[in-house]
């Protein structure tokens, strides 16, 4: 299956009668599939589908202006602006991004060679970054992209017959990466097949692949064959090559980024709220770390801290304290997270295991018709522990285009 045709196969049917603001990517979700279909149908965007760990990305910077006028379909965008702008000064994203002039990292400038395609998020790797190039599936392609600009691709095979689940993982180290059915040697650019591969047709009508969850301390954490209704059985890859299938806890429906948090759900324990209970990889098995019961429904839940310790969510002012089972909150004002929409939600990130990240733009996005036109960009950093928001970095005013991957929006992936 190609990666163009597993991109419809998996998001048409849920877009087909929602609108949704043009250019935003989904990132990685915390949430069961099951929960997921039937309470994110609307949150789903066309477009790209690439999950990269720990990422930033900010519109592609583009030559001239657009003539063109753009409508504004971001609610509330410059009272965002004016909000970010009035914080206090913080240090600069440490994810690394595309903006104004290159790849910024660390408060650094790199440039980038022109095949790199923008509106997929580098991550950070050993010596430099992983990106994406080509603007077309007939010439997609991953590479490390070097600190003094030169690039290595990965090895063909890693896309030349789809990407599958259309996910990357990176290894704590850097050093490998786990992209479709393939992990990659980064320093070698040798390929390892992962085992448990589905089978090529399906299983009953579900769509079925290998699945990359994350790396943890003890291997890869995926999903593989056999599946139940399109859900694979997760299993640890270890160093040596061998695998474990790690058997979940009762309610289980997902594995979540970062690859040793997951999170079962239970909507009938109080018919009020959502009951969250936690866990992490211990010794190749689910531990609890934590058990709550929040005092209203949690609508969406987006991402989980590197830690396992916060639960990002459509509540924004609050985050879901996963381990003491209570809501924290940052300093961020609830009617204007109300007046974002949806908009936000696609480009939140984990920074660390403490605070997020969140670009605050204006305008939000175009009008769904444009091909280009300029935003201006202020990320904004939050940390749960003392709930203070504060700018990170300089503000971007930067250039949106439209590329096969859907828009170079400002936006991240979560942890």
């Amino acid at each position: 299956m190609t990666l163009d045709t597993q991109l419809r196969t998996q998001l048409t049917s849920a877009v087909d009668d929602t609108t949704v603001p043009p250019g935003l990517a989904r990132t990685a979700l915390a949430g069961g599939r099951a929960r997921r279909r039937r309470r994110d149908l609307g949150g789903l965007a066309l477009g790209v589908a690439a999950v990269v760990g720990g990422v930033l990305a900010l519109p592609h910077v583009a030559p001239g202006t657009a003539d063109t006028q753009v409508a504004d379909s971001g609610r509330g965008s410059q009272a965002g602006l004016e909000w970010a702008r009035s914080l206090p000064e913080g240090q600069a994203a440490a994810l690394p991004f595309f903006g104004r002039g290159g790849l910024w990292s660390s408060g650094e400038v790199f440039a980038v060679p022109e095949e790199v395609n923008r509106s997929m998020a580098p991550q950070e790797v050993a010596g430099g970054w992983l990106v994406f190039l080509g603007a077309g599936e007939s010439d997609i392609a991953v590479a490390v992209l070097s600190r003094d600009g030169t690039l290595r691709r990965l090895p063909s095979e890693t896309w030349d017959h789809g990407m599958g689940d259309a996910r990357v993982v990176v290894s704590p180290d850097g050093h490998r990466a786990a992209l479709g059915r393939w992990v990659v040697d980064l320093d070698t650019m040798t390929t390892t097949e992962v085992p448990h591969q589905p089978r090529a047709d399906g299983t009953d009508g579900y769509y079925t692949n290998l699945r990359m969850a994350g790396f943890t301390d003890e291997g890869l954490i995926y999903e593989g064959a056999p599946f139940d209704r399109g859900v694979g059985t997760p299993y640890l890859l270890g160093d040596d090559g061998s695998t474990v299938e790690i058997d979940p806890p009762d309610g289980y429906r997902d594995t979540h980024v970062p690859a040793d948090a997951l999170l079962v759900y239970d909507d009938t324990t109080d018919p009020t709220g959502t009951c969250v209970t936690g866990y992490v990889i211990e010794d190749a098995a689910w531990s609890p770390i934590g058990h709550g019961c929040a005092d209203s429904t949690i609508q969406r839940t987006l991402s989980v801290s590197p830690d396992g310790h916060h639960l990002l969510t459509s509540d924004l002012p609050r985050v879901w304290d996963v381990r003491d089972g209570e809501w924290d909150e940052v300093d961020v004002p609830r009617d204007l997270v109300a007046s974002w929409g949806e908009a936000w939600m696609y480009r939140a990130a984990w920074e660390s295991d403490d605070s997020f990240v969140l670009p605050v733009a204006d305008p939000w996005g175009g009008d769904g018709q444009v091909r280009g036109y300029d935003q201006t960009v202020q990320v904004v950093r939050c940390t749960v522990s003392t709930g203070v928001c504060e700018r990170a970095g300089a503000e971007q005013d930067v250039r949106v285009t439209q590329t096969w991957s859907g828009s170079t929006m400002a936006r991240f992936a979560a942890q």
